[in-house]
């Protein structure tokens, strides 16, 4: 049985979504507007791994000021970032400046902001509803996730045949604007718990504490391999597939990343009645399973249509692996520790995903895309019986 989710959560959301919107349409305009400047795919895959990066440079940090400051006035500094980033883009371009490195640039300042956003957003939840909402909430706040990857590139989709994907880039900072507008009308959150450990202590808690909980330990070990997989194709082979295979435009690739999105909003409500009935564990194993072998049938597909269906079919499974694991990890780690705990997950997640980029780049300029996609869907479906293995992870 559900209960009603207070109107806080409905605010959060909101700002998601133009925070989500904001994601989804940089990352498929930074990468077009890269490949309109160089045909060249490892620096395309180099580009992509600059967005990543800073979440593997800076997570933990991003942690620890979460576990030390208000998460709210912490996810409106880093939106506000984000939008002066954005609109920073096409005031480049007027001045001569902007060039694959300066995108590249672009994308590792914003995603620098992005390390401090996500553990706060995360961290925070616990604090607009009851424990026993807790599944519900992340369920209505991940409603974020495909709503900005749907809406994000269709918007895309649609200014692309008449505006350059650089002077759109400026639009995007608008949409960062208007969730910090959404977040200021959020409670905030004093910290209930001051630290006196020097940071670098702090740092090394946080790790120790995700380290002793063999749950916490299976789960970052099988995120991490499953998105060294996964990701760089996902980012980096999506759109080599839609320019070089399928013959497609940029229009074409905002539809593919539209798709995905259809998919996830799809998984939603199956995560939300999973959770209601079987164990988180088991939950996650599956989502990890088959977000590695629905991406097979790319290996044979030579269309974009059957690409786009196959994609939304992939899309299911992924709220399978984002809901659960934030609810699982919400419901077991030390709350004092939490921001800390989640931005070691950002690590293995977004982390992993620049160096996946950057390999897949690397990887595309010797190997077909589409072989590249088989051999990451066999891999990161293996990364599901292996999880299996652990009875703690099994049964948490």
């Amino acid at each position: 049985m559900t209960t009603r989710l207070p109107k806080r959560v409905w605010l959060l959301l909101f700002a998601q979504i133009a925070s989500q919107m904001g994601d989804a349409a940089f990352c498929v305009l930074l990468l077009w507007a890269v490949l309109g400047m160089t045909d060249d795919k490892s620096l395309v895959g180099a580009v992509a791994m600059f967005n990543y990066l800073p979440i593997l440079l800076f997570g933990m940090v991003g942690g620890l000021a979460a576990d030390r400051f208000p998460r709210r006035g912490l996810m409106m500094a880093s939106d506000g970032a984000r939008a002066a980033v954005a609109l920073s883009v096409p005031l480049m371009a007027r001045y001569g400046l902007l060039g694959p490195w300066a995108m590249a640039a672009a994308g590792f300042c914003l995603f620098t902001a992005s390390a401090f956003f996500n553990p706060a957003r995360d961290a925070y939840i616990p604090s607009l509803v009851e424990k026993s909402q807790l599944a519900q909430a992340n369920a209505l706040v991940q409603v974020s996730v495909p709503m900005g990857w749907l809406f994000g590139p269709a918007l895309c989709s649609v200014f692309l045949a008449w505006v350059s994907p650089v002077a759109l880039v400026g639009g995007v900072g608008l949409l960062f604007l208007a969730s910090v507008t959404f977040l200021f009308f959020l409670p905030g959150v004093p910290v209930t718990r001051r630290e006196s450990a020097p940071p670098a202590k702090a740092l090394v808690e946080g790790l120790v504490v995700s380290w002793r909980d063999v749950r916490l330990r299976w789960l970052l070990a099988i995120t991490a391999v499953d998105n060294l997989f996964i990701m760089g194709p996902a980012i980096v082979g999506t759109p080599i597939l839609v320019k070089m295979r399928y013959g497609g435009t940029g229009t074409g690739y905002a539809m593919l990343e539209a798709a995905l999105a259809v998919g996830v909003f799809a998984g939603l409500p199956l995560t939300s009645w999973l959770n209601r009935r079987l164990g988180q564990g088991k939950i996650l194993i599956a989502g990890i399973f088959l977000d590695g072998i629905t991406y097979l049938p790319l290996f044979w597909i030579d269309n974009l249509w059957a690409a786009g269906i196959t994609i939304a079919l992939h899309g299911v499974s992924i709220p399978l692996i984002t809901v659960t694991r934030a609810s699982l990890v919400q419901r077991i780690a030390p709350p004092a520790q939490l921001g800390r705990v989640f931005a070691l997950i950002g690590m293995t997640v977004l982390g992993l995903t620049a160096a996946s980029s950057g390999l897949t780049g690397l990887a595309a300029t010797r190997v077909p895309v589409n072989v590249i996609f088989g051999v990451i869907a066999v891999g990161a479906a293996l990364c599901g019986p292996a999880a299996w293995l652990s009875r703690e992870f099994r049964e948490a």
